[in-house]
């Protein structure tokens, strides 16, 4: 009898000690895809990151704020020229007349406004402007006296053709 209840143990142990080992292969291939998987999406958004890296040091090559030589060229003034300071002038001149506007082209139906500015270096800034129907783009040569004016001049402009 003692026999038989040692089998009993014997094989009820081995059957949960069966049951175990398949649970833990099953739980270790289930961890493992999930590892490769995680891997996976790892490399690709470290290979996003190193493309998103490039697209903003590309972006930022042609900026005031991170070109040291434009910046130097204003250490003569008694005030800091900075990218927000020349936005904030071109800004004013939404506010001015039609025949002050740095837009140079007549109303088509609103007030051509400058919307969008990017300011490239130390003499030059590039634009966007809108009435809400037309749109194009400006070229602004750029000039800051000693006592803070700023002097603009659209070099070049161009108005997109509607659809």
């Amino acid at each position: 009898m003692k026999k038989n209840i040692f089998i009993y143990l014997f094989s009820f142990a081995a059957l949960i000690l069966v049951f175990q080992i398949v649970n833990s292969n099953k739980i270790m291939m289930d961890q493992q895809s999930r590892l490769e998987k995680k891997q996976s999406q790892l490399k690709a958004l470290k290979d996003s990151l190193k493309v998103e890296k490039r697209r903003f040091f590309e972006n930022v090559y042609f900026s005031l704020d991170t070109n040291e030589e434009a910046l130097v060229y204003f250490d003569d003034l008694d005030f800091p020229v900075t990218s927000t300071l020349i936005k904030d002038a071109i800004y004013d001149t939404n506010l001015l007349g039609e025949d002050k506007s740095l837009v140079p082209y007549a109303q088509m139906g609103g007030k051509f406004l400058i919307n969008k500015i990017k300011v490239l270096n130390h003499k030059w800034v590039i634009a966007d402007f809108s009435d809400g129907t037309f749109w194009g783009e400006l070229l602004i040569k750029y000039q800051v006296a000693a006592d803070g004016v700023f002097t603009f001049t659209v070099v070049e402009h161009f108005l997109y053709a509607t659809n």
